[in-house]
């Protein structure tokens, strides 16, 4: 057959590897955005001891920050269909400086807590879903690997943050280090017109139908309206758009209600929810964990910076394999590899650091595969033309389980002097996240037929 010309030739693979603006800009707000934030588990703790707080009320800001992104995402996944991503992404780092500066100010724990829940909750989701849609709109047709090289950006930003923030709350009070991240945010506004640079983009491109590749590319763009709360780390398997004529969820507001009607979405939202248990709980819990059996603030803020090294690594090992061995598979190995590693983390006593710190890696390396399982599996059930909304509505799973997890966490600990509970409330929701996925997750003829239909790509 003869070769069919585009007239507007998509982006070959080898070229969003390389450097450029847009990717760099991406990389360093994804950092700035998270880092900061998720220097929380060691800010909770110098709350708690400054305000002469409760572990339940001091972990109040990030519980109060997981239900309001969970509210707000759907809207303000509808304002970049509005408003240009540039404006927003600018928005988004100002709201998170401003958050830092009600933070520094904060007299009580009363303003912390307005801060996370409406400054850091509506600027941090502005962030990540204007970074997603910017990208992946830039990058159509090869938008997963583009996403992924982005997103390792709050990965190591939460590596290099928390040490950082350790050692100024150990030094200068954690008031320096509210200052030291509303500076980061503001500068932050740079290299989101380095994102954006390139010509404004509103509303995905469509219309385009015909050939395989062409519709690829606006299935791609259609699967952009991604709203997710989770910890740092790439969505970007759920941005791999469907091949052509593979199915997925049908479009439209009919086809969107008929997916909301069957056991195999809620199957998977309850995993979702499970998800953001075994995640916020564990992330939440570990540095005052430490703390109390004697590690050191510093030991266990850099633990926490390492397991978010790893946690890069494995959705990058865990999404690659789950290509080859199949979503279920490798998303119960992942589960096994968590429970191993909570077991140890939590279990570890202040004369084995080592075993604590294995611990919580293996933890990074396992939640990072189970992120990157659950995005591909997500797109694999659902991919479509509707799958932003549908994706939106799973994404509002992880923060319920989430939130649950941390005040079942704090209570815990203030009630009884353990994480005990917790540790078996984060083994039940791997069960129950393996179980979902198994039942309810992508076979492997499932995915064989997506490529098939795909059909080899071209030389």
């Amino acid at each position: 057959m003869a070769a069919v010309s585009m007239s507007a030739p998509l982006p070959a693979a080898r070229r969003v590897t390389r450097l450029s603006l847009p990717l760099l800009g991406a990389f360093v707000v994804g950092a700035i955005a998270y880092g900061g934030l998720y220097t929380f588990p060691a800010l909770s703790v110098a709350f708690a001891d400054e305000f002469g707080i409760s572990r339940t009320v001091a972990v109040t800001p990030w519980t109060m920050f997981l239900i309001v992104t969970a509210v707000a995402s759907p809207l303000l996944g509808r304002a970049y269909d509005e408003f240009a991503d540039r404006d927003l992404l600018t928005a988004s780092m100002v709201l998170i400086a401003a958050g830092w500066l009600a933070v520094y100010l904060a007299p009580d724990i009363s303003l912390v807590i307005l801060a996370f829940a409406a400054f850091h909750a509506v600027g941090l989701q502005l962030a990540f879903i204007g970074t997603s849609t910017a990208i992946a709109r830039r990058y159509a047709g090869v938008s997963g690997m583009a996403l992924g090289i982005a997103y390792a950006g709050p990965g190591i930003g939460v590596a290099v943050a928390l040490p950082v923030a350790a050692g100024l709350i150990e030094t200068a009070g954690w008031r320096s280090a509210s200052l030291a991240f509303l500076g980061a945010s503001l500068a932050g506004v740079v290299f989101v017109w380095l994102m954006t640079s390139g010509p404004a983009i509103v509303v995905p491109v469509r219309g385009i139908g015909g050939r395989t590749r062409a519709k690829e590319t606006e299935l791609s763009a259609l699967a952009t309206g991604l709203h997710e709360t989770s910890a740092p780390g790439a969505v970007s398997a759920a941005f791999e758009p469907l091949p052509a004529g593979s199915g997925g969820a049908p479009g439209g507001r009919a086809g969107i209600r008929r997916t909301l009607r069957t056991r195999r979405f809620w199957a998977l939202f309850a995993g979702a929810a499970a998800i953001g248990a075994f995640d916020e709980g564990v992330l939440q819990a570990f540095v005052p964990h430490a703390v109390g059996t004697g590690f050191g603030a510093d030991f266990a803020a850099s633990a926490l910076g390492a397991q978010a090294l790893a946690y890069v690594a494995g959705q990058v090992i865990g999404g690659s394999l789950s290509d080859r061995l199949g979503r279920r598979v490798v998303g119960v190995v992942a589960a096994a590899v968590i429970a191993g590693g909570v077991l140890l983390a939590f279990g570890a006593s202040a004369a084995a650091p080592a075993v604590a710190l294995a611990g919580i890696v293996l933890h990074g390396i396992g939640s990072g595969a189970t992120i990157a399982v659950r995005s591909a599996a997500f797109s694999d059930v659902f991919g479509g033309p509707s799958f932003g909304t549908i994706f939106g509505l799973l994404a509002v799973a992880y923060p319920i389980g989430g939130a649950l997890a941390v005040y079942a966490g704090a209570l815990a600990s203030d009630q009884l002097g353990t994480y005990a509970p917790l540790v078996v409330l984060v083994l039940v929701a791997l069960v129950g996240w393996s179980a979902a996925l198994w039942l309810a997750g992508p076979h492997r003829r499932e995915l064989a037929r997506r490529r098939s239909v795909a059909g080899p790509e071209p030389s």
